[in-house]
């Protein structure tokens, strides 16, 4: 993290000042454009007084000739005008921010208490700024200000949104894209969000909505294997014996006693023995998992494959009669590339929606627009 802070000046800090510098410096001067740059100055040799080089304290004047600024107190408002109070003055402010910044917080920098006052404020995105929570924003305005411009050179990332039944999400529905800029000045003025053509205001991917579990089976009947149980006709256990199941007789020949002359007193019967039970209720295949949305150190994945189904099934040795097997689960929607949204499936929920390149209330937004520079909803 590395952030700077310039000023267009302090001016006059010793020697004589002339009208001519304070019509150069403060009528003439153009702010700089990078944050490397120089301020430049265009040709004005018109008069200039000393009525036009009061102090301008309205919040509503977007290019005052000499602004509102702490630094600038002294300079008379109304009257008692002097151009010695032009002593340390200044024209523009700026700040830089360079290097990487995890969830930049732009309100909270050295603006010297000059956010609510109208000098012109240039805020330089020249490095990268990242969130890895969606919760957050990878940079944020939040303050009430007047004639400030966040100038984007560089990287704005927003986080990406997690799949459907992933660690952390939602248990259907994929998570939402985290935003990238956020700017809101409630009551300030002139708040402008200036894109140059190498910026990148991403808003996360939103993550893919879990797969829907696949349809479910029927049971079948389970039957067990023959039991056979002998029997005598006259015998009290003419039944199965400990075989369970419901059994059927059949007559088989022979003697169960025979008398001294080898003739037959009871005949031979048996049970044939069978026992029959439901087989298990196959459910279906458990849906994929969502495919997470690209985000800031987060790749864009797929949507995983569901689960197989499975099939009615009876205890080892029986036999199935019937039933049907289940249906595989859903493959899980896939996750949103840049400011898009995750894929939707059969489930009852749905795919994230995708972050915001920017959001918030009260700003504009300028510059080069256009598919390499903003991914995501950028207007308030």
């Amino acid at each position: 993290m590395a952030v700077a802070t310039t000023k267009a000046g302090p001016y006059y800090s010793s020697g004589q000042i002339k009208f001519s510098d304070l019509r150069r410096d403060f009528r003439a001067q153009q702010r700089k454009t990078t944050s490397g740059g120089s301020e430049t100055f265009s040709t004005d040799t018109a008069a200039i007084k000393a009525s036009d080089l009061r102090r301008n304290v309205s919040t509503t004047s977007t290019n005052p000739i000499v602004p509102d600024a702490l630094e600038n107190n002294n300079i008379s408002s109304s009257t008692n005008w002097k151009v010695s109070q032009f002593r340390n003055s200044i024209k523009y402010y700026y700040i830089t921010q360079s290097g990487t910044n995890t969830n930049f917080d732009m309100d909270n920098l050295a603006w010297n208490g000059n956010l609510a006052r109208n000098i012109n404020k240039f805020l330089f995105i020249d490095g990268t700024c990242g969130s890895t929570s969606t919760s957050s924003s990878a940079a944020e305005f939040a303050a009430t200000a007047y004639n400030l411009t966040i100038d984007v050179y560089g990287d704005i990332f927003g986080a990406g949104g997690r799949g459907g039944g992933t660690s952390g999400a939602p248990a259907i529905s994929g998570e939402s894209g985290g935003n990238a800029l956020s700017v809101s000045s409630s009551g300030g003025n002139n708040v402008v969000v200036f894109v140059r053509s190498t910026a990148r205001i991403y808003g996360g991917g939103g993550g893919g909505e879990k797969g829907a579990n696949g349809s479910g089976g029927s049971s079948g009947t389970c039957t067990s294997p023959e039991c056979i149980h002998q029997y005598c006709a006259g015998s009290p256990n003419n039944s199965c014996m400990g075989c369970g199941g419901n059994f059927q007789y059949t007559r088989r020949p022979g003697c169960c006693k025979s008398t001294m002359r080898g003739g037959c007193v009871e005949s031979v019967y048996q049970s044939i023995c069978r026992s029959t039970q439901s087989s298990s209720t196959p459910s279906g295949g458990a849906g994929g998992n969502g495919g997470n949305g690209v985000g800031y150190t987060q790749s864009r994945s797929d949507g995983i494959g569901g689960g197989a189904g499975s099939c009615p099934s009876c205890p080892d040795g029986w036999s199935l009669s019937g039933g049907n097997c289940s249906g595989s689960g859903e493959t899980g929607g896939n996750g949103g590339d840049w400011g898009d949204a995750g894929g939707n499936t059969g489930n009852s929920g749905s795919g994230g929606n995708a972050g915001r390149a920017i959001s918030g209330s009260n700003y504009s937004v300028s510059g080069t627009i256009n598919g390499s520079t903003i991914q995501g909803l950028y207007n308030p």
